[in-house]
């Protein structure tokens, strides 16, 4: 096969040994044949089954790879794959294929089995070999198992699965490492939709999970301003303000009472207004704690007293020292605590200061990072501007509490 498949690996050719300057055949060289011609390519012994679903009614079509030598065995598993992904509508790149296909060499090419599902939109890449036990360095630039014999075929730099997840998270994708039922790795990668939530939660069961998060996954009890939410997020500029039915109306005559109820000499006020609040009367019944009065006007007393923004004043609601602050939960608070303390940090870090698996903590950290709290650099966390102020505001409320 061409090099040009494989760039920057060994070419196969055996390493000088110095022998014409010290005279002596360094131990372990390989030798060359009587002829000069060096030995022949390692030869995988194992077929690779590529598994080709139509839809998921019917059994998939069985693509069977048979073994040859290692450089032809891997460049025509990868062409294979990527030519049955596109055909069937998906659009994952070829990069990806390639990183994972050469991991098999790692397994010895045991039983390797993919899959490829969702219109071409999700490949699972199954082996019975050693597995891996730690998933999660998996993913850090550097760290690899290859040995000398392995790096004549591959790179071997330990680049390959941080390549893929920065793909993946570019491409609103995700992809998990996990153990096989037996023994060896199962590799899913997928830019489906339905399919990433259901990667995210392979962390549950001991996998090591990198991609997206979409905000939106986040369940609507929890979303900033939901009922019950003890830190809710102002609402948007001009858009209609909530109201509280039995709060009584100030008798000023705007109408900012509960629906239907109006104050004594007050003209209705129209449809949804709510974008204009004059100056020096008490706002609209935002939700609770948004429902205080201004200190000058006589109001009643309301639990959850806030001040408005930028009146410098004490009393701010726990965690949300800023109309419009993003929500961060009781997890996501420990985390920004522990980075503004020791500058920065990963999962590990987290995971051996407050307990927790190293999983869940990343996915908080990628919550994190999707609201503009955190961002990465390398393989640690560190605060953004917005993070500092936040972790310098909670510090305050701890310390006025």
């Amino acid at each position: 096969m061409s090099d040009d498949f494989y760039p920057f690996v060994d070419s196969g050719d055996p390493a000088p040994d110095n022998a014409h300057i010290t005279g002596i055949r360094a131990s372990g060289a390989d030798p060359a044949d009587a002829d000069g011609t060096a030995p022949s390519a390692e030869q995988a012994t194992y077929a690779t089954r590529i598994a080709v679903y139509d839809d998921m009614l019917s059994t998939p079509r069985v693509i069977v790879i048979a073994p040859k030598d290692v450089r032809s065995y891997l460049e025509e598993i990868t062409n294979t794959v990527y030519r049955c992904m596109r055909e069937q509508g998906g659009g994952i790149s070829l990069m990806v294929i390639r990183e994972i296909v050469e991991n098999f060499i790692h397994a010895n090419f045991v039983e390797p089995i993919i899959s490829i599902l969702d219109d071409g939109n999700t490949i699972r890449f199954a082996d019975q070999g050693p597995g891996i036990e730690d998933k999660e360095r998996a993913f850090e630039f550097g760290v690899t198992s290859a040995d000398r014999d392995q790096k004549r075929y591959i790179r071997g730099t330990g680049a390959g699965f941080p390549m893929v997840q920065q793909y993946l998270e570019n491409a609103g994708g995700a992809v998990s490492i996990e153990d096989n039922l037996h023994q060896g790795t199962v590799v899913t990668v997928s830019i489906d939709p339905a399919r990433v939530m259901e990667i995210e939660h392979a962390a549950e069961r001991g996998g090591a999970v990198r991609g997206a998060q979409p905000l939106q996954a986040m369940p609507r009890q929890q979303m900033p301003g939901a009922p019950g939410v003890a830190n809710p997020m102002a609402p948007n500029a001009g858009a209609p303000l909530s109201y509280q039915a039995g709060y009584t109306p100030y008798p000023q005559g705007y109408g900012f009472g509960a629906p239907g109820t109006q104050a004594p000499g007050a003209y209705p006020a129209p449809q949804g207004y709510a974008a204009y609040q004059p100056q020096g009367y008490p706002p609209a019944a935002y939700q609770q704690p948004y429902q205080a009065p201004w200190p000058q006007q006589p109001a009643p007393p309301t639990q959850g007293w806030a001040p408005q923004a930028g009146m410098g004043a004490g009393g701010w609601p726990q965690e949300v020292p800023h109309a419009g602050e993003p929500y961060v939960s009781e997890r996501g608070a420990l985390a920004l605590s522990f980075l503004a303390q020791h500058g920065s940090g990963g999962p590990t870090d987290l995971a051996g200061a407050f307990g927790s698996s190293a999983p869940t903590w990343s996915r908080e950290l990628e919550t994190l990072a999707q609201v503009g709290l955190v961002i990465k650099r390398g393989q640690k966390r560190f605060l953004t501007e917005m993070g500092q102020l936040w972790a310098q505001n909670h510090q305050q409320n701890q310390q006025n509490a």
